[in-house]
């Protein structure tokens, strides 16, 4: 969802928001500094044309329309695989640290040159550049101090930025409440299976891959995007409909609702139904427990493995562990309801000759075969990415019965094989 706002402060300091959330960007005589993070951040950057130098990490702190720290896998991402710097990350060790670790766990997997086995890199370090203020960071004559109170940045002397000058008179969570009041609540009994995407992007271009599946009066979101109650109201969703929340794996574009969505089950003082494969929910529970230390009485967790069904009233949920490259897992979904099946592919790396080497079964495209619809991730530009190529998706598209959309994807106009459209209801009749 690429809908947001840069906003003049002062001559020096300009305010990039969305849905409530913001940055401060602060030029000096060092290049760019900015204060702060948020969900796509990476992309707000590039859509306005910024390129930061150093980047000032404050507490860890959570609204119901997300966090101040998720938004930096994609940052690095965007460095790794484009190109980028190496930027000084300034903060008290505390948050530097929790930051540090957390993508660590994440952005410094990838697989083997031949796309086989799973390793770790170093790339964190390449682009990810501790510098502790304390109690001040100092790069010539710029300097920055961070505590728990507040951030100031001077230059030459000169203070540019004091963030409790600058902060908003509104918090997200009142702007969020009055856009849920202007979405009706949709409490229907589903007897055909409704399936509709929220985002059909990734981590570099649009919303990211997000799903709403109904049946009877169940509501599964699958891998909730950012801003969640500005994006499903988009849609004419109310958040507050969703039942559950599944999550396929803990890479950022998969988890960037997360955070919100756990403030809303606080605020709401109803725990959330989360299904994921419990290897992807310790991850989940490690990374996030600092930032909700009643973690545990949030969630209510509910596994699902491969190769055990799960039965959630009506609907029943089997899963496979995809190729893809993190140690905890990343899931691929059938989803049956009424006579019918979904089946979602998660991020994989279908590849005939890699299977013909792993022989894992469950990757074949016979996995999909009853499937009465599915949505297959599927990359157009390059054969020997992380991702699906088209081709092999079009092998996939002859090899079942059921109809193959494609996405996790740019929206091509023309594009060799149709794709899921975002805002668009499925019905599987």
């Amino acid at each position: 969802m690429i809908c947001n706002c840069l906003t003049p402060l002062t001559r020096n300091v300009k305010r990039l928001e969305n849905c409530g959330m913001y940055v401060d960007l602060i030029k000096t005589s060092r290049g760019a500094v900015r204060v702060g993070s948020m969900p796509d951040i990476s992309k707000f950057l590039t859509l306005h044309g910024f390129r930061e130098e150093i980047v000032v990490v404050p507490d860890w702190e959570a609204s119901m329309a997300g966090d101040n720290h998720t938004g930096e896998e994609f940052v690095l991402w965007q460095a790794q695989v484009k190109g980028g710097i190496r930027k000084h990350y300034v903060g008290l060790p505390g948050n530097l640290e929790q930051m540090h670790r957390n993508l660590d766990e994440t952005f410094s997997f990838f697989f083997d040159p031949k796309r086989i086995s799973i390793v770790k890199k170093r790339w964190l370090n390449n682009w990810f550049s501790r510098q502790i203020a304390a109690p001040v960071y100092k790069n010539g004559p710029l300097k920055i101090s961070v505590d728990k109170s507040n951030i100031i940045l001077s230059d030459h002397g000169q203070i540019l930025y004091d963030r409790l000058e600058f902060k908003p008179s509104q918090s997200p969570d009142t702007q969020i409440e009055a856009i849920l009041s202007g979405v009706s609540r949709d409490l229907a009994l589903r007897q055909t299976l409704e399936i509709m995407a929220v985002g059909t992007g990734n981590g570099f271009v649009g919303t990211v891959a997000s799903f709403i599946v109904r049946f009877d009066r169940q509501v599964i979101w699958i891998d909730p995007c950012g801003y969640p109650a500005h994006n499903l109201a988009r849609h004419g969703v109310h958040w507050d409909d969703i039942t559950h929340i599944l999550i396929t794996h803990n890479h950022e574009d998969h988890t960037q609702g997360f955070s919100a969505c756990m403030k809303r089950a606080e605020y709401t003082k109803t725990p959330l139904n989360l299904i994921t494969a419990p290897s992807i929910y310790g991850l989940l529970k490690k990374q996030f427990t600092p930032l909700f230390p009643k973690f545990n009485t949030l969630v209510n967790f509910m596994p699902l493995c491969p190769g055990t069904l799960l039965n959630l009233g009506s609907i029943q949920l089997n899963c496979r562990w995809n190729h893809h490259f993190l140690p905890y897992g990343t899931l691929g979904l059938r989803i049956s309801a009424g006579g019918k099946t979904l089946g979602f592919s998660g991020d994989t790396k279908l590849d005939e000759t890699i299977n013909g080497i792993i022989k894992r079964d469950e990757l074949l495209p016979q996995w999909f075969a009853p499937c009465d619809l599915v949505f297959h991730e599927v990359d157009f530009d390059n054969p020997g990415s992380v991702h699906t190529h088209w081709k092999q998706v079009e092998k996939l598209r002859h090899a079942i019965p059921g109809q193959v959309l494609g996405y996790h994807t740019p929206c091509l106009a023309n594009a060799p094989l149709p794709l899921v459209q975002e805002g668009k209801i499925y019905y599987l009749e």
